[in-house]
């Protein structure tokens, strides 16, 4: 074959060796052409200043060490040959140029007759240079667009991590600052009533005159008590912060909680010129709760009002039942709250004036205590103003307890069965979500003569229906899980017509819409919490009453 046309069929080859995917099967098929194997052409990497195998051939060769000899050798000699050992399997022969480039030719033992491949071995050296270049830029621009977004999201983290840092920053600043003002609030607190006791001791040491003398210890005694007050907001506020505050809890009039704390409020506002108003409603129930501590609460409420309520103003605080809570109400027409104050009125050393030229005292715990002692009685306590100048308003809201007590009726030995009504021989099945409603409810019938058995969910309630028949259901209507309605509609998918077991539905829910619907799922009556006792007792003694007038009358218009 002349030269022309081996050296044309040599540029088909090249030719189809540009085209990555085929580039491995026309490798092979020029060096059969060739007398060997198998081609892998070499290019340097000026990166690493090494040649490597080019784009499309086998990256990873066995015996590198020997491959690697081999193109070295071919580079500085023009060709080079191995032959098969352990290194490479079969022997190679390389031809090379000073640019790095190299064609080995595998399954040939000597670089013999080479000279086509040699003069056209300059075109796939460029030719896969540019490829490997056009590669490697392609790959550092990924990797330089990586870095940039990496960079990108990097500075981001950066900046919220700044940002929280000076958040931190401030809030440590703030905590810090508020612990200094109050260190100094509480110097001046306590100093200011000590100056007066102090100084009037020393007075009265020399004093005859009555009037002095009187005028003396009663500025004594007031001073005396206004310093034990903040002495004992202290130890709350300690008590509160070690998580030992603790509460006496029990059935607690909330009518008899304000008017004690009114009549301590009332000196204070009467000799401020500020007209102290209550509108209370008797028939806002009972709450479960340490009487003394919800005292502390409307007394930090009334006090606050008035201390901020200019002479001629007016204070009234208010309860009234709402729902399924007892609601207290303290408004005034005083100095108001700023808006920008407002969502930190029961911050703990939060005043909306701390300088030294307030006009009012405090330490600023009074309405942090009271958000605290009201959360601990499971309610919320929220503060409205319009602004300054128009006044404020503070609303607690506490849950009811389900039933009053019975404890009124069994002091001095009364006779609880004569007073609420007897119901020996009655066996009730009490269902009850709520623990201390639950009890009550049960020593309310039990003291009255019943047989009760209780459940705490209707699951439980349809269980204890299994071995045990009621002569009453007595039911909540919110409970976790299933409801009231969901346990009266599987009791009575349960009865026969004529064994039907009648139910009271006792729930917070007392709409119009909310009786309806209890009677619809087949409760035979609907009753308000709270309920007096003498009001349930009743109510289950005529519900019995009925049922079993129907019980007797049926039997004869059947037959």
């Amino acid at each position: 074959m002349s030269e022309s046309p081996r050296i044309a069929e040599l540029l088909g080859c090249f030719a189809v060796m540009a085209e990555p995917e085929r580039r491995a099967a026309a490798a092979r098929t020029l060096a059969r052409e060739l007398g060997a194997e198998d081609l892998i052409i070499f290019v340097r990497d000026e990166a690493i200043g090494r040649s490597l195998p080019a784009p499309g051939f086998p990256q990873t060769l066995r015996g590198g060490r020997a491959w690697r000899d081999l193109v070295d050798h071919a580079i500085g000699d023009g060709s080079a040959s191995l032959p098969a050992s352990d290194g490479m399997q079969q022997p190679a022969s390389a031809i090379g140029l000073a640019d790095g480039t190299v064609a080995v030719l595998v399954g040939m033992p000597e670089p013999t007759q080479l000279t086509e491949l040699r003069t056209l071995l300059p075109l796939l050296g460029a030719l896969f240079r540019a490829e490997s270049l056009s590669r490697n830029a392609e790959a550092d621009s990924i990797l330089a667009r990586q870095a940039a977004a990496q960079s990108k999201e990097l500075a981001a983290k950066l900046d919220v991590t700044r940002a929280e840092l000076q958040r931190a920053v401030v809030v440590a600043e703030t905590a810090t600052r508020a612990r200094d003002e109050f260190l100094a609030s509480v110097s001046h607190e306590l100093r200011t009533p000590l100056t007066s006791i102090i100084g009037w001791i020393q007075l009265l040491l020399e004093e005859t005159d009555p009037a002095n003398v009187t005028e003396g210890l009663e500025t004594i005694d007031r001073n005396a008590r206004a310093q034990s007050r903040l002495i004992e907001d202290i130890l709350d506020f300690s008590r509160i912060n070690a998580g030992k505050l603790r509460l006496d809890v029990r059935p607690v009039e909330l009518l008899d909680v304000i008017g004690a704390a009114v009549e301590i409020v009332c000196p204070a506002a009467d000799a401020k010129g500020v007209t102290l108003e209550t509108v209370l409603d008797s028939s806002s129930g009972l709450v479960s709760g340490d009487a003394d501590r919800l005292q502390q609460v409307v007394c930090n409420l009334l006090s606050n009002a008035v201390k901020f309520t200019p002479r001629g103003g007016r204070v009234q605080v208010r309860l009234e039942r709402v729902t399924s809570h007892s609601e207290l109400t303290v408004s005034d027409t005083g100095e108001g709250i700023s808006k920008e104050f407002l969502p930190f009125v029961f911050d703990r050393f939060s005043q909306a004036d701390s300088t030294s030229s307030r006009k009012h005292g405090g330490l600023g715990l009074g309405l942090g205590i009271v958000r605290h002692l009201v959360e601990l009685h499971g309610g919320t306590v929220q503060a409205f103003s319009s602004g300054l100048g128009e006044g404020s308003t503070f609303v607690v809201r506490l849950p009811l307890l389900v039933a009053q007590p019975v404890s009124r009726l069994v002091e001095h030995g009364a006779n609880v069965r004569a007073e609420l009504g007897d119901l020996s021989g009655v066996a009730i099945l009490v269902a009850e979500d709520n623990d201390d409603a639950r009890r009550l409810l049960t020593t309310i019938f039990e003291r009255c003569g019943a047989t009760v058995e209780a459940a705490e969910s209707v699951p439980a309630a349809l269980e204890r229906l299994s071995r045990f028949r009621p002569d009453i259901i007595v039911s909540d209507i919110e409970m976790p899980g299933e409801d009231g309605y969901s346990l009266i509609t599987k009791v009575r998918a349960q009865e026969t017509p004529d064994g039907r077991i009648p139910a009271i539905a006792l729930t917070a829910y007392t709409r119009s819409p909310d009786r309806v619907r209890a009677l619809a799922a087949g409760f035979q009556m609907h009753m308000g919490k709270p309920v007096e006792p003498t009001e349930l007792v009743a109510a289950v003694k005529s519900l019995l009453s009925t049922s079993r007038a129907r019980s007797s009358v049926m039997p004869k218009s059947m037959e």
